[in-house]
């Protein structure tokens, strides 16, 4: 039996790409173990579900701020010591504990389970992953779902010259690469030569659902934007003013954790704008399972990502996977990642100038004066997520990779 440990610097409901890839092996006989910390206090609830259906198979470490306050407590303040000292320092251990609150824990229950590879998801879990393999004399998978050193806007910024320095270091040490975008591919491949990543895009197992038409020109067209945490710098706010000035009612329903600030703050935009607070609609996190049953309702998924940093230039998120399996039109933010999805499947939505309100609003008016067509696209949708753009094909791909991998 050939047997795969993941590290994470996340929680398991966090990261669905990495449960997915987990899932998948302990279908086909693989053993599994997932090491995994405390992250977001939403996700516990849903974490405890998952992990009871598959036990044995996650380790936590690290503390969290209910059940093991202390060592919580204890690792934030040893990450926050070593960000301080790594600006000064090149010490050993230093880098690596102040990349992840639970590198040195990671590291302790690696290197005690026995396993043909370790697959880190996320940099900060790349170290103890790369360093429990020497140690046991086995493989390293590094699967990225962003490119980190390109997460800063400026190469003075210390973040950018961690994750850098992280990077250099421990990337010449993997067996595979992975990316879940073309363009975090060719970005790595280009920073890194020696690297030869393989894209896996970011999609979902097939799921049987009912698809109706919700809007006709009676009714208020419905948006749907989720993310883990609702906030500035999404493109949220350009969405609002598009909506004041289309020509029909529009709702947008934001799903994720929202502070009190942020949602005073928005809904107090909307209501400048002339929309009424039922115009934006808050919704909690829903466990990974009920999220396309509930997304299913609304009419089209906005992608609004602002290109910000280069990392977001090149990222495709998992929204617009999710919006595709779920049967909604696809409106997005021209991204340079989002741009070339568009391009490789037109037919699936919009595409908007993310920095120009009137071209939303363009999209928006579209479908707002063609509910026919709005439905015939959320059908196509739904049929392309079911036969081509989903996890049942996309998981060969990583499977060979693995299998490769295991009998070299």
């Amino acid at each position: 039996m050939k047997r795969v440990t993941f590290i994470t610097t996340g929680q398991p409901t966090t990261n669905p790409r990495l449960v997915k890839e987990a899932e998948c092996l302990i279908e086909l006989g693989y053993q599994v173990k997932v090491i995994y910390c405390f992250y977001q206090p939403w996700a516990q609830r849903f974490d405890e579900e998952l992990i009871s259906k598959h036990p044995g198979v996650f380790i936590s470490c690290g503390g969290d701020p209910v059940n093991d306050k202390k060592t919580y407590l204890r690792t934030r303040v040893r990450q926050k010591i070593c960000n301080i000292l790594f600006k000064y320092l090149n010490l050993p251990g230093v880098a690596e504990n102040a990349i992840s609150r639970t590198h040195a824990e990671a590291l302790s229950k690696a290197k005690n389970i026995p396993t043909d590879i370790f697959v880190a998801h996320n940099l900060g879990a790349l170290p103890a992953a790369v360093l429990a393999a020497k140690v046991m004399g086995v493989k390293v998978g590094y699967d990225a779902e962003d490119m980190h050193s390109a997460q800063y806007t400026s190469n003075n910024d210390p973040g950018y010259r961690l994750n850098k320095y992280i990077e250099e270091r421990y990337f010449g040490s993997t067996d595979y690469f992975s990316a879940a975008s073309p363009l975090i591919a060719e970005c790595y491949a280009k920073s890194y030569p020696y690297l030869v990543p393989l894209v896996i895009n970011n999609v979902f197992p097939k799921i049987q659902l009912n698809i109706r038409q919700h809007y006709d020109h009676g009714k208020s067209l419905r948006l749907f934007w989720f993310s883990q945490t609702i906030g500035p710098d999404r493109g949220l706010e350009l969405v609002v003013n598009a909506m004041a000035k289309a020509a029909g009612r529009i709702e947008l329903n934001l799903m994720g954790y929202c502070s009190d600030e942020y949602r005073s703050a928005f809904l107090a935009q909307a209501r400048e704008c002339g929309l009424y607070d039922s115009s934006v609609q808050f919704h909690d996190p829903v466990a990974p399972d009920e999220l396309f049953s509930f997304a299913t309702t609304f009419d089209i998924g906005i992608a609004s990502e602002t290109a910000s940093t280069v990392n977001r230039d090149i990222c495709l998120t998992n929204k617009i996977f999710t919006y595709l399996q779920c049967g909604l039109v696809v409106i997005a933010s021209d991204t340079r990642a989002q741009a070339l999805f568009l391009q490789q499947y037109p037919d699936t939505g919009s595409l908007y100038l993310k920095t120009n309100e009137s071209s939303l609003v363009e999209a928006l008016d579209h479908y707002l004066k063609n509910p026919d067509e709005l439905y015939r696209v959320r059908l196509a949708n739904y049929q392309l997520g079911q036969t081509t753009l989903n996890w049942e094909n996309e998981r060969t791909k990583f499977v060979n990779l693995i299998e490769s991998i295991c009998h070299e």
